[in-house]
């Protein structure tokens, strides 16, 4: 960076990046524009940038507790006024000798998380201060590096709220296809047929095998067939349980799949329920607290015309 670059000049780049990484897409894409303009104004403003993302990604590499001492301030005190203090924080860093210990600590990272059958939802934080929480019978690995984040779900249902990094991406990898975060909170379920993603928050770049990629936004969700193609985006159709209700123990369904409902269920359920292929495309409607799943197996009958019987000593689920 050149000597006489002006502080002002940085903190008016990382201005910029914190627009870039609003939740508002509209506002991001407006930010976008500005941004080009002013860096092409002169090679100060372009040098100015550069050194806002240092700063940026140094701030944003810290390990989760020392984050958690920068998350103590006020309520009040802005990102942007946080991102502004990011001077003296780096200096405070660089002179206590918390530069060569901070590389230490982002060094790569690799590990496998499990959840074991009919296991509450259990939350995991990751190196970057991203959160997961996995459902019942699921299994994820973690590779971590200098430059990427990259996470392979192998099975079961996975919600990410993702710490942002503006250098290194973080990248779920399916058997089906990947979905790249674009700064987001959103879930991932893999129970044996379809993969489906739903967005809380934020935005996801989803890509089959085959097919065209799409871009979701909060409150889409798409599925990826066993051919790896995107489905259509359907706002009429869930996929999955409702993510928010999830997440406080609820499966809430609107317009579900029965066969998504069911293989939800068997991960938390003491014997795994079967279903005809007449009755795995009725659709239902209905919230059920997920760590009592027989509630949801008992309630079916009363609102689908389906009834329950045992086929081989098995519960199993067949129209009426």
């Amino acid at each position: 960076m050149p000597e006489q670059l002006s502080t002002r000049k940085v903190q008016q780049a990382l201005t910029y990046l914190a627009k870039l990484n609003s939740d508002d897409p509209s506002r991001v894409e407006q930010a976008r524009k500005q941004l080009a303009r002013w860096r092409n104004q002169s090679s100060e403003h372009e040098h100015a940038w550069l050194e806002a993302e240092r700063r940026w990604q140094m701030i944003h590499r810290l390990t989760p507790q020392l984050r958690g001492a920068v998350h103590s301030q006020p309520a009040n005190l802005s990102r942007r006024r946080l991102l502004r203090q990011g001077t003296g924080l780096l200096a405070v860093i660089g002179a206590s000798g918390w530069l060569s210990w901070l590389w230490r600590e982002t060094s790569p990272f690799t590990q496998s998380l499990l959840t074991e059958h009919a296991e509450p939802s259990r939350p995991f934080t990751l190196p970057d201060g991203s959160q997961l929480l996995l459902a019942a019978q699921s299994n994820v690995r973690v590779q971590f590096s200098h430059t990427q984040r990259q996470v392979m779900l192998l099975h079961g249902n996975v919600y990410f709220d993702v710490a942002h990094e503006t250098l290194r991406n973080f990248v779920i990898n399916t058997r089906l296809g990947q979905v790249k975060v674009l700064g987001t909170a959103f879930s991932i379920s893999d129970r044996g047929d379809c993969i489906q993603v739903a967005v809380a928050r934020g935005r996801v770049h989803v890509q089959g095998l085959k097919g065209e990629a799409k871009i979701l936004t909060a409150g889409q969700h798409v599925s990826i067939n066993a051919q790896g193609e995107t489905s259509a985006f359907n706002p009429h159709r869930q996929i999955g349980p409702d993510i928010e209700n999830w997440r406080k123990g609820w499966w809430s369904y609107t317009d579900a799949p029965l066969s998504e409902v069911i293989a939800e269920y068997n991960a938390y359920a003491a014997r795994p329920v079967g279903v005809s292929a007449e009755a795995a495309h009725l659709r239902l409607t209905g919230s059920f607290p997920s760590d009592q799943p027989q509630i949801l197996l008992n309630s079916l009958p009363r609102i689908l015309p389906v009834q329950l019987v045992n086929v081989a000593g098995e519960p199993y689920v067949q129209l009426r």
